[in-house]
């Protein structure tokens, strides 16, 4: 109950965090496709410093290596269940782009924007939550660029498994791996002491882009659509629920190793809104 509250609290304030933005753009200081550069700050060096500063410190040992092992593997294995019941749960749609809209938002949740930095405020930027957020994280990204692509444009040819694999917070998971299992962060502290300078940006410029892209949105239109219901339903309820039964009845199996704080990291990583990952794609 006492990390449900905090959660709850730190979701207040970043809310909070995303005014800045919001009212920048209505105020005219700031365009919306203002968003796109800071998106390019915090993808390309905000979340890759998040990521390593997460990873330099990790136990990388026995039952956590096993753990994370394994909610990688339950991670693809439930975006695909995610992927082929969005089929079914959207067959009422006939018009093909909406149809692949829809299933893109019911099945792909923006863990980077908020799920990371929300585990890394409640729980600490080195918290093991914050790591199975990460993986679950990459794992997404992955399938993104793979089964999303291919929702968005229906075009099996779109899909880029080569920008699918070398993103940069994938890049960064491995290198700092990398320099955990080698030692380096022992030897060269001040590795981590820079990573954690400019992890600073993630949480407030995350939010402040979201502000920004909300401050362009129809909200006349969001609040009286049937389909923003139904498939926020779906995105933020129906599928979290599912993932969180998935992963207590595969805590009952111990050859996954799994623990409560994997158990929080994965509905963490599951249960967050597509945000602006939806309008983002079907821009590209």
């Amino acid at each position: 109950m006492d990390t449900l509250l905090i959660m709850l609290k730190n979701v207040v304030i970043f809310v909070l965090l995303a005014a800045p933005g919001y009212l920048l753009v209505k105020g005219n200081v700031l365009k919306p496709q203002d968003s796109g550069a800071l998106s390019k700050l915090l993808t390309n060096i905000g979340m890759p410093a998040l990521i390593l500063s997460s990873t330099l410190d990790l136990d990388l040992t026995g039952q956590f290596t096993v753990s994370m092992v394994a909610m990688a593997l339950v991670s693809i294995v439930f975006t695909a269940v995610m992927f082929l019941t969005s089929r079914w749960l959207c067959a009422g749609e006939k018009n093909e782009k909406t149809n692949g809209m829809m299933r893109f938002s019911m099945v792909f949740v923006n863990s980077g924007f908020i799920g990371i930095p929300l585990a890394s405020a409640v729980f600490g930027s080195n918290s093991p939550v914050v790591a199975y957020v990460i993986v679950s994280n990459i794992v997404m990204n992955v399938m993104i660029f793979t089964l999303g692509v291919y929702l968005v444009s229906g075009d099996k040819t779109a899909i880029n498994v080569k920008k699918a694999v070398l993103t940069p917070v994938f890049l960064a998971f491995l290198v700092g791996i990398a320099l955990n299992l080698l030692g380096v962060n022992r030897i060269v502290p001040e590795i981590q002491t820079y990573a954690t300078h400019l992890k600073g940006i993630v949480t407030p410029l995350s939010m402040a882009v979201l502000g920004m892209k909300l401050a362009d949105v129809p909200m006349k239109r969001i609040f009286t659509s049937p389909r923003m219901y139904y498939v926020s339903f779906a995105r933020l309820v129906l599928y979290p629920v599912a993932g969180i039964l998935l992963m207590m009845l595969l805590r009952l199996v111990p050859a996954f190793s799994l623990n409560a704080e994997s158990v929080i990291g994965f509905f963490i990583g599951f249960a967050m809104p597509t945000a602006g990952l939806a309008s983002v794609f079907s821009d590209q």
